[in-house]
């Protein structure tokens, strides 16, 4: 009886704690206000600094996409960002593509290999994830011209069907 008692008390100990640091992690919604963050791109120079404002709340939609070199989903998303990048005009949208979780050199290659020409911010590692709080890649948020989310989650046609809305519907 007294293991059980043990037992129980040590499940709830654990229950509050994921609780309480699950509160600590953001999760920003559609409707909130982007949350900025910077990043070293290249390890050895100080002055290669970019942070997501360089990009959103800036009059533009943006569409980022948070991906890996290493991650299949994220390649397939590829063909849908270059949609979007080639076809809706680039004075009303922006693509933006932020390398996480790999190494600077896979992404670079990656990013040549499959003809991603659009801005990047690279070798940002974890600093979006803690930022945005998402665990699984890829993650695309939209923005809208202010700063604030439009969407998140959406691929593929999707994605692109409620850019060119979004962006049609700005004018």
């Amino acid at each position: 009886m007294k293991k059980i008692f043990t037992l129980a008390a040590i499940c709830l100990a654990l229950l509050s704690a994921s609780s309480v640091f699950g509160q600590m992690k953001n999760n920003p919604k559609v409707g909130d206000m982007f949350i900025n963050f910077t990043v070293q791109q290249d390890p050895q120079n100080p002055n290669s600094k970019v942070s997501l404002s360089n990009y959103v709340g800036r009059g533009k939609w943006v569409v980022a996409d948070f991906w890996a070199s290493w991650c299949g989903w994220c390649i397939k998303e590829i063909p849908t960002l270059k949609k979007i990048f080639n076809d809706l005009p680039k004075e009303k949208v922006t693509v933006l593509s932020i390398a996480v979780w790999d190494k600077l050199a896979d992404t670079k290659a990656s990013a040549r290999e499959n003809g991603i020409v659009w801005s990047q911010i690279v070798n940002a590692q974890d600093i979006p994830s803690d930022a945005y709080g998402f665990g699984g890649i890829p993650y695309i948020v939209v923005f809208d011209p202010q700063g604030k989310i439009a969407a998140i989650g959406l691929r593929g046609n999707n994605l692109y069907q409620f850019v060119k809305k979004s962006v049609e519907g700005s004018r």
